[in-house]
């Protein structure tokens, strides 16, 4: 029977490193374990009718259908072509061979008549092929996957497996396409009626010309039953309808001579019609010329993040510093209230201690005094951190508002 399947063959396909199978003529059952490679028969039927790999929810992008560890995956299939129903059998004859290879970065697809001679290797040739034996691979009433059909066993609803109709019967695909004609039709209208707006003033004026025309025939009558009446009348009339005759001549010769006139109008309409089109070409050329510049703003303002982050991390460390710098001014605090205490307590020793014992506790005062200096000068950097502290939330506070 013509568009049947009789031979599979895979090659560094998903799980299957070589796979040969012969199908027979009516119904064919393939059984295994789980995980044996049957889900990947049926996906590399897909794939070689050309269905796109997202499609087939095994992976996301055509490459990722090759086996890991080589560099290609390669799919055969036989195509019954026998029968009242057979495809070009004078090109193809009894078989029609279909090749998919896939690589790393490329794929193709050939197809090779009975004898393995190369028949075609386009897109739309597979296309052909596919439209006369009606095999669409996304419709799941000719392939339906596990997902597909676990899909339709658990719908909960007739709204759900309405919709698994719609799209198995094809009326989905004929409602999309009647709604791309609608909107087509819509466009040619709307062209249409500016259209007739633009040429509706020629169109009067041709409407004149053809009813002027119309007069100037039945001229031509009343000329001829003057030419009549002359010969009738003799001689007596002659110069009379002579000078009518000129007259409506002059007359036909304008309204010819108005013909061109009229011709460049719509001329010059279809000129106006073509500015438009090149206006619409410009529109589109800022378009694009406006989405770089948004990705150069993009640039900048991922840079402007980046030193955000610079700045923020600076501030972590500097947070930190100030911290430690407060422990130690706290601990520098607490020393130095000890120190004033000893100081206070030199003093009133001083006075009670003799004048040999004076110049040592002077020598002491001195080094707590050294000691007191060494500590303000601390607090003074402690306070130096705090100060370039605020002034690094200060900047961070204007980036963001920028």
């Amino acid at each position: 029977m013509a568009g049947t399947i009789s031979r599979i063959r895979l090659e560094n396909f998903m799980c299957h490193s070589s796979l040969h199978i012969e199908l027979g003529e009516h119904v064919n059952f393939i059984t295994g374990q789980n995980g044996s490679g049957k889900s990947a028969i049926l996906t590399a039927l897909c794939i070689a009718f050309g269905c796109r790999a997202k499609n087939t929810q095994r992976a996301a992008t055509i490459k990722d259908f090759i086996k890991t560890g080589c560099s290609y995956a390669a799919i055969s299939v036989d195509i019954n072509n026998q029968g009242e129903d057979s495809f070009k059998p004078d090109v193809y004859g009894n078989l029609i061979k279909l090749e998919r290879r896939i690589t790393e970065s490329s794929s193709s697809t050939i197809l090779k008549d009975q004898h393995g001679r190369k028949v075609a290797n386009r897109k739309d040739d597979l296309n052909e092929i596919i439209e006369h034996f009606n095999i669409d691979v996304e419709n799941p009433c000719v392939i339906m996957s596990q997902d597909k059909s676990r899909e339709f066993l658990h719908s909960g609803n007739d709204k759900d497996k309405f919709k698994f109709f719609f799209k198995a019967t094809l009326l989905q695909q004929v409602n999309e396409l009647l709604e791309t004609i609608r909107d087509q039709l819509n466009n040619a209208d709307s062209v249409v009626q500016e259209l007739e707006k633009s040429i509706k003033p020629v169109m009067r004026e041709l409407d004149e010309l053809r009813e002027k025309i119309k007069n100037m025939e039945h001229i031509e009558e009343i000329a001829h039953d003057i030419d009549n009446l002359k010969k009738k009348l003799a001689w007596s009339w002659v110069y009379e309808v002579d000078q009518q005759i000129e007259e409506q001549t002059v007359r036909l010769q304008k309204l010819k001579e108005r013909i061109p006139a009229c011709q460049e109008r719509i001329d010059r309409n279809t000129v106006v019609i073509d500015d438009l089109k090149k206006e619409l070409t410009e529109k589109e050329e800022l378009v694009r010329s406006l989405g770089d510049k948004t990705h150069e703003v993009n640039n900048m303002k991922k840079s402007m993040e980046d030193n955000i982050a610079e700045v923020v991390k600076l501030k972590i460390e500097l947070e930190a510093e100030h911290e430690r710098g407060t422990r130690t001014l706290e601990k520098m605090n607490g020393r130095l209230k000890q120190m004033q205490a000893q100081l206070r307590d030199f003093q009133m020793q001083h006075m009670q201690f003799t004048q040999a014992e004076a110049s040592q506790i002077e020598e002491d005062m001195q080094n707590i005094q050294r000691d007191i200096d060494y500590l303000d000068s601390n607090v003074t950097r402690s306070f130096s951190l705090i100060v370039l502290l605020t002034l690094l939330n200060y900047i961070q506070v204007n980036i963001l508002v920028v």
